[in-house]
């Protein structure tokens, strides 16, 4: 071997070992900066544990701890550092909508029956639960469910000039239904909508709108509309009732054998 193919071994051997000490080396950076990582900061809040259907009085099964980011803590959520026995005493609280599992529970959600009925709890504060009945004619062919929202109508025969006519009105819109019949859960699932069968919906009104509703099934025939999931411009912002059962306004149109009786818009 002559002495230049000894350097160039000799030098191919030194690069060789320089390469396996710099691999060790950033295998060693990686390895403690790994180590050295600041944990995400975060508290325990109250999730879901499983998915919870709107109405359900929750059970231990139900509800779990998780860790959240400090950041994504909203004031609604229930948090352990607070009330480190919430656990257990969100046991048989009710929720008024459904939860995902994984979901924080919130407070606005979430309401303690204190002795009264699970429909009670899923009232909004302010606003009563009130009957009407209905049937496949008079509510959308049984297509309206429960969190559904509907508008009002009332038809009724008035006498104008010796003839007997019709008229109808909505008296009250994008109201909350909170049941119809015996059924209380939303259809989630299937392949097409089915129909629900109940001569009774429940509907979620305020007073003035319950007081309302009633004079209107007094006067007439009483009809529900079934509103889109879409967010409706047309009506009137600032009320959902209408100006009073048996008036008009210049939003309102009754009419009449197809005649405009009312105020035009």
């Amino acid at each position: 071997m002559s002495a230049r193919q000894l350097i160039v071994l000799v030098v191919a051997a030194i690069a060789a070992i320089g390469a396996l000490f710099l691999i060790r080396g950033m295998g060693g950076s990686d390895s403690e900066a790994a180590d050295t990582a600041t944990p995400v900061s975060g508290q325990q809040v109250l999730v879901a544990a499983r998915d919870v259907p709107q109405g359900a009085a929750l059970t231990p099964s139900d509800l779990a701890v998780a860790l959240f980011p400090e950041a994504s803590i909203a004031p609604g959520f229930v948090r352990v550092a607070d009330n480190p026995s919430a656990q257990t005493e969100y046991v048989g609280a009710v929720t008024r909508r459904a939860f995902v599992q994984g979901e924080p529970i919130t407070t606005s959600y979430v309401v303690q029956p204190e002795g009264r009925g699970f429909m009670a709890a899923q009232l909004e504060p302010g606003f009563r639960a009130v009957s009407i009945e209905v049937g496949p004619e008079t509510a959308a062919g049984g297509y309206i469910q429960p969190n559904d929202r509907v508008d009002v109508i009332m038809s009724h025969k008035f006498t104008d000039g010796g003839a007997e006519r019709v008229s109808s009105e909505i008296i009250l819109e994008d109201v909350r239904v909170l049941a119809v019949g015996a059924t209380t859960q939303t259809q989630v699932a299937g392949e097409a909508p089915e129909t629900v069968d109940g001569s009774v919906a429940v509907l979620e009104l305020s007073a003035e709108d319950a007081r309302a509703l009633a004079l209107a099934d007094q006067l007439g025939d009483v009809t529900l509309a079934l509103r889109g999931v879409q967010v409706d411009t047309v009506g009137m912002p600032n009320s959902r009732r209408r100006n009073g059962v048996g008036q008009s306004s210049g939003a309102v149109r009754i009419h009449a054998y197809g005649t405009v009786l009312g105020g035009g818009r």
